[in-house]
């Protein structure tokens, strides 16, 4: 464990409590203790998270590594897109080819970088910084992310695609042990995954990575990350990088608020095992990443997490941690019924709906799980029901976390009838010609494609057309889709005799169907092309007369137009008397 605080004579917390002089002034002595302890809010270096989309101040090299004995010799230089290539974090999100995870660190960053690519011919790579810690900052830290692609091509291990992650103290001259480590290609890698794209292909999404600089007050340190392929020219290697914008303590949580009424403080990220204890280390706390209060500790209670490092990644280590307190009030409003959307679509959480009416100027982020220990990858486009996790921080450092319900919904499935020909008078029932299971959806009926124009009675329709059946189930996802109905009309079928004779039987011409027709027009001749009947729509029959006189027995002739559209129905007709 560290216990080294510049400037102060004694060599830890616990150290300060257990002196004689606690009994006597125990207040002033503690805040004593956490002055030159260092536990003070820390601001980052400029542009250390690649959030101005570059390479300010930060320095590009590259280079090959030796087929020989695997040197890998750098030469200075400008950034080379495809070698050294900044990311935005789109929306949509992309993807990378071989692992599938978004190339967007999903921190919440704007900007994340590239380092190498899938090329090959014994490519090597690296981006650094060099920045001097402040010297009242004796609790430093960083967080960077990291995802990696490999292919393994089965050689020896200094043979193997490779990165490499370290962080150098540039005024000591030497790395730093605790806070680097480097990754082989193989197929036993923790945490690695191999791709379902290409088997020789192996990989490790976005993993989070705390640097904790305890001790380091004014030193100057260099963090490098390097890429390789292998030293054979055949086989890539490639990775992903983000740093976070935020070296304040490595534990996070510790400021309490005025409405706070529980609190939580989270040790640094990417490490495999988790102690708590209290001040003095009389009792263990907890085991897990997050210690939680309720109700909230007493302020300038102090907490110390200590951390265990996987395998060939660190050094065991202990950080500590006072509650501090602040007088703002932080407001974060989510919905409270579940946000409802199709899949297509998504659900967008950076959207300011989300949070309407919280507390302005808020920081967000976005996890998957309650402990916050997930990044969401795709906040932006969440296409996939469940409870997601908004956390809000203030400038003061307050924070607050939020969960906010996704329901997804996926299209309703349609199964449609080609509906059956009708003759007029007889229509077509759309209902009729819906099948499948139709529980939970609702149908409406439209004239047009973009269902804005409806369909008045759907249960008799009677004109030739295309309409529109939409069903929009309870997620409110609709589908909306075609249907030809054809209504045809029937035979103008006249009778082609009638007996105007005044006894109740067939005195008038009457021809089947022309009701359906309002606007058509019926034409009678006799044989000589004189018109004696003439009548729009055929609500009065002929009764064989012509100005009030019977017209003598014999044949005459007709015409019906019926509309427009259809042809004229011509033909003859006999009196008989």
């Amino acid at each position: 464990m560290i216990y080294q605080y510049i400037g102060f004579p004694f060599h830890d917390i616990r150290y300060c409590m257990n002196q004689r002089y606690v009994r006597v002034l125990p207040f002033l002595l503690l805040a004593v203790c956490l002055l030159f302890t260092g536990i003070s809010l820390a601001q980052c270096p400029p542009n250390i998270g690649f959030e101005k989309g570059n390479f300010d101040n930060w320095e590009c090299s590259a280079g090959q590594i030796s087929s020989n004995n695997g040197t890998i010799t750098l030469l200075n230089s400008s950034q080379i897109n495809g070698r050294h290539t900044i990311i935005q974090n789109n929306n949509p999100a992309q993807f990378d080819l071989y692992g599938g995870f978004p190339v967007s660190c999903p921190n919440g960053s704007g900007y994340s970088i590239q380092l190498g690519n899938a090329q090959v011919n014994r490519q090597a790579e690296q981006v650094s910084y060099t920045f001097t810690i402040p010297p009242n900052q004796n609790n430093y830290s960083l967080i960077y992310n990291y995802a990696v692609v490999f292919q393994n091509p089965g050689h020896q291990e200094w043979e193997q695609p490779k990165f490499t992650a370290n962080v150098f103290d540039v005024s000591g001259g030497k790395y730093i042990d605790c806070s680097s480590f480097s990754y082989a290609a193989s197929t036993n890698l923790p945490g690695f995954q191999q791709s379902g794209v290409r088997d020789s292909v192996f990989f490790k999404g976005w993993t989070p990575v705390t640097i904790k600089l305890s001790g380091y007050a004014g030193k100057t340190i260099r963090l490098e990350f390097t890429t390789n392929d292998c030293t054979r020219g055949g086989h890539f290697g490639y990775a992903y990088v983000d740093v976070n914008e935020n070296c304040s303590s490595p534990i996070s949580g510790n400021v309490q608020c005025a409405s706070d009424t529980t609190q939580a403080l989270t040790a640094p990220f990417g490490f495999a095992g988790y102690r708590w204890f209290n001040s003095d280390f009389s009792q263990l706390l907890d085991t897990s990443i997050t210690l939680r209060f309720k109700p909230v500790p007493p302020v300038n209670s102090v907490f110390a997490v200590e951390v265990t490092p996987y395998i060939g990644q660190g050094c065991i280590d202990t950080v500590y941690a006072t509650i501090e307190y602040s007088s703002e009030v932080i407001n974060l409003k989510t919905p409270n019924a579940p946000i409802q959307e199709c899949i297509s679509n998504g659900v967008d959480l950076t959207d300011s709906l989300v949070t309407a009416g919280s507390t302005p100027g808020l920081s967000l982020s976005y996890y998957t799980d309650p402990l916050l220990t997930n990044y969401l990858a795709t906040p932006k486009q969440i296409t996939k029901s469940g409870t997601y996790y908004v956390k809000a921080t203030n400038t003061a450092g307050c924070a607050s976390v939020k969960a906010v319900v996704v329901n997804i919904s996926s299209y309703p499935i349609l199964d449609l009838n080609n509906p059956n020909p009708a003759i007029r008078p007889d229509s077509v029932n759309l209902y009729d010609i819906i099948t499948g299971n139709t529980t939970g959806i609702i149908f409406t009926f439209w004239k047009d494609a973009q269902a804005t124009i409806p369909l008045p009675d759907p249960d008799a329709v009677k004109k030739t057309g295309t309409y529109y059946i939409k069903g929009t189930n309870a997620g409110g996802c609709s589908v909306v889709l075609p249907v030809t109905v054809v209504v045809g009309e029937p035979p103008i079928v006249a009778p082609n005799a009638f007996s105007p004779n005044g006894d109740g039987v067939h005195d008038v011409w009457e021809v089947p169907v022309l009701d359906l027709y309002p606007e058509c027009s019926v034409s009678i001749f006799n044989r000589l092309g004189q018109l004696l009947y003439r009548s729009t729509g055929y609500t009065k029959p002929w009764d064989g007369k012509y100005k009030g006189i019977d017209q003598p027995v014999g044949t005459y002739y007709y015409v019906i137009k019926v509309s427009a559209e259809m042809p004229a129905v011509g033909g003859s007709v006999t009196i008989i008397r």
